[in-house]
């Protein structure tokens, strides 16, 4: 009798070790599974932002051709190019509390939000080899549209120095800048990028011509 108890005994504790090993092998396939969904999303997320550089690239060369030109006074929605930035900007397009405009990257009206103003991104949509959609819009930092050189509107500016050395014999304890009169528009770019597994990924470039 007492043999059969301890049979019994030890083929309950087997059983329980059994149900333990097993459980210790699902939570490590379950650890390396996620181990593996992490990286892979972060490989998804830094090949978007490789990809992001091409869309940046694309509104350099919308800009530099426009550079000198009247043309960047004013909005051009239809290329995703506004001649100021304006207050609440939601840039994610998904129109958060307090957001008075937001970018209508999807074409759903931007999320359906009912009090914001839409405005649309670059339609030059590019797919790469990945299947990766990239688009931009760009804003000219100033606070309204018309030219940077009228009086009423405020922009900011880049403004080249030049450095000008001591003459010889002269005392100084370092050289004073010169602005020269020429000053450069900033640019903002914002290049967003939706790759594969709902990937997105947002880049902003400053420039100025």
């Amino acid at each position: 009798m007492i043999s059969q108890r301890a049979g019994g005994a030890g083929l309950v504790v087997a059983l329980v070790m059994l149900i333990v090993m097993s459980m210790s092998a699902l939570a490590l396939v379950r650890a390396v599974s996620t181990s593996v969904l992490v990286a892979g999303n972060f490989a998804f997320r830094q090949a978007a932002v490789m990809a992001a550089e091409a869309g940046s690239e694309a509104a350099i060369v919308w800009l530099t051709a426009r550079a000198l030109l009247p043309d960047l006074y004013s909005d051009q929605p239809d290329q995703g190019y506004y001649a100021s930035l304006p207050d609440g900007l939601d840039i994610s397009g998904s129109a958060p509390a307090g957001a008075t405009v937001a970018i209508d990257w999807d074409k759903d009206e931007c999320n359906s939000g009912t009090d914001v103003t839409c405005v649309s991104a670059s339609p030059e949509t590019t797919k790469d080899d990945a299947g990766q959609v990239i688009q931009y819009v760009i804003h000219r930092l100033c606070r309204s549209a018309g030219s940077p050189e009228d009086s009423a509107n405020s922009c900011l500016l880049y403004r080249e120095s030049s450095q000008v050395s001591p003459k010889k014999g002269q005392f100084s304890y370092g050289a004073s800048s010169r602005f020269k009169a020429s000053s450069a528009v900033y640019y903002r770019i914002t290049t967003r990028v939706r790759g594969p597994r709902n990937t997105i990924v947002f880049v902003q470039t400053l420039v100025h011509f």
